[in-house]
């Protein structure tokens, strides 16, 4: 039992590093490739800055880091929701890539943040 919920805490922990990672990479390829604007660094660390300082807590596997991010990143769901009703111009197809990052982020960091909070009971 302890085993097959490491396995899926890890995948799941996995899972949500890898698209936060895309959410990244969206936000540095939204502002400064498809749609850049004057003061495009300040904009990216405004948005990434958030996201960023959950890594740590997520590599060393805190229940309530995984937690407090499914709350951080409703925001940027509610981001995404409203740049994609811009469609089919370019923003909304990013805000439309965002939704569905957020969508994917949240679910995976739920079901991590469950699996290592079992986990920590059982020990």
């Amino acid at each position: 039992m302890t085993e097959l919920l490491t396995k899926r805490a890890e995948f799941c922990r996995t899972l949500t590093l890898g698209l936060l990672a895309a959410l990244l990479l969206l936000f540095v390829a939204w502002r400064v490739i498809f749609i850049p604007v004057e003061h495009w660094i300040t904009i990216l660390l405004i948005h990434m800055i958030p996201l960023i300082l959950f890594i740590p807590g997520m590599l060393a596997r805190k229940p309530k880091v995984f937690i407090w991010f499914c709350f951080v990143i409703l925001l940027y769901f509610c981001q995404g929701v409203m740049s994609s009703f811009a469609l089919p111009t370019i923003l909304g197809v990013m805000g439309l890539l965002e939704t569905i990052l957020t969508i994917g982020a949240f679910c995976a960091a739920m079901m991590a943040a469950r699996y290592y909070a079992r986990l920590e009971n059982i020990s």
